[in-house]
């Protein structure tokens, strides 16, 4: 509660400062923000697992504000709110269950120049971008879940080392970090002791929880290469990232990976686009090749002892992602698949595919909504399948 007051506080008393300009100068301090709010309803119609049917209604989205101290210096803030448990409905309806909201951001900015700026705080470190541009239904959501690098403490920096028209615009990213386990972690509404239950957070993030980069140190490390405005390959991006973390309490490697990602648009005309999108995430060592309860102990004859021995679980971990949106006008139509790929030496965990269209449509006000369609196959088990028809409303406004 403590972190999240902090923020609000944060963003609060930079309200009055709002930005002022005066025969042309810019007075500060002076802040910016965006808010970014999703309301969806999930309605599972049929599934192999018969819990999973029903309708599951949830939130998602963010504040995010810049405070800014001088054209040099800013304080930026990102509370994120989401549910952190999952929900099965039964048959029925369920809203807003196991809802709450933490600290994404809280970093202090310094840009000497247009092409070099530092940072140090908290923030999610520079791996993977699909939690950020992904668009469609639950794409982005996907991916914020498996490999955003969230909860990271420490120093960062971005640097363009090419800027020219013959080229285009070149990024490099770099941060060095720890796991948060500080007050800043703290969640709000939903507060759960660890580590009980499945749940994503829990009250506080602490060390006992485990998990890669939980280490007490600085040790994990990120960098990533971004560009685009390429002459040479026009309406292209691209994204390459690397990534290192110690392992936890519980884990016996290092966790190491990569992320490559890859955007282009098509545009037909001034109001038809077409936006080709992709990334792949790898992961080694995932989880920390965490210590794990194995097979039941047997006794001189066979039988059960009621004891388990313990095993280290070494796994990688695949996550790809592939999808188009076309846009014309206030209208888009997205299609796209994600497929989780799990290879684990014990418990192994099924391969999951998920295949995604829907439609959507700008709306006055800055609200829009996307209504469609997804299958899911894998899970617990490669049997298991499941339809859902799935609408979004969203709300965006900066200020």
């Amino acid at each position: 509660m403590r972190a999240l007051a902090l923020g609000v506080a944060l963003a609060a008393a930079a309200l009055p400062a709002v930005a002022q300009n005066t025969a042309g100068v810019n007075l500060y301090p002076q802040v910016a923000g965006e808010v970014d709010l999703r309301l969806f309803s999930q309605s599972t119609v049929s599934a192999t697992e018969r819990r999973q049917r029903g309708t599951n209604i949830f939130a998602r989205g963010e504040l995010s504000t810049g405070l800014f101290l001088s054209p040099e210096w800013s304080v930026q803030s990102t509370i994120h709110f989401e549910p952190v448990g999952e929900v099965e409905p039964n048959g029925g309806t369920t809203g807003f269950r196991y809802q709450a909201a933490y600290i994404e951001q809280l970093r202090l900015d310094w840009r000497p120049t247009d092409r070099l700026t530092f940072y140090g705080g908290k923030f999610s470190a520079p791996f993977g971008r699909g939690h950020h541009d992904f668009p469609g239904l639950l794409m982005d959501v996907r991916a914020h879940e498996v490999y955003l690098i969230r909860e990271s403490i420490g120093v960062g920096g971005t640097a363009t080392y090419i800027s020219d028209a013959r080229f285009g615009e070149h990024d490099v990213s770099l941060a060095v970090f720890g796991f948060d386990t500080s007050f800043l972690s703290e969640t709000a509404i939903t507060r759960k002791r660890c580590c009980e239950g499945d749940f994503e957070r829990f009250s506080r993030n602490s060390r006992r929880q485990g998990g890669p980069g939980n280490t007490g140190q600085m040790d994990s490390v990120a960098i990533a290469f971004d560009g685009d405005n390429m002459p040479f390959l026009p309406n292209t991006s691209y994204h390459l990232a690397f990534l290192s973390r110690g392992p936890g309490v519980d884990g016996t490697k290092r966790e190491t990976g990569f992320a490559v990602g890859l955007r282009h648009e098509i545009r037909w005309s001034e109001e038809t686009r077409t936006l080709l999108f992709g990334e792949f995430v790898q992961f080694r060592g995932a989880g920390g090749n965490p210590r794990e309860e194995g097979p039941e102990i047997l006794d001189e004859f066979g039988m059960g002892t009621g004891e388990f021995g313990e095993v280290t679980a070494s796994e990688r971990r695949r996550f790809t992602t592939i999808g188009a949106q076309t846009r014309h006008g206030p209208w888009r139509a997205t299609i796209g698949l994600q497929r989780d790929e799990r290879k684990r030496s014990e418990n192994p965990v099924p391969r999951t595919t998920y295949v995604e269209a829907s439609v959507g449509r700008d709306l006055p006000l800055n609200f829009r909504l996307d209504v469609g369609y997804q299958r899911s196959i894998g899970g617990e088990s490669r049997e298991d399948k499941a339809d859902a028809l799935i609408a979004v409303l969203g709300w965006r406004a900066s200020f």
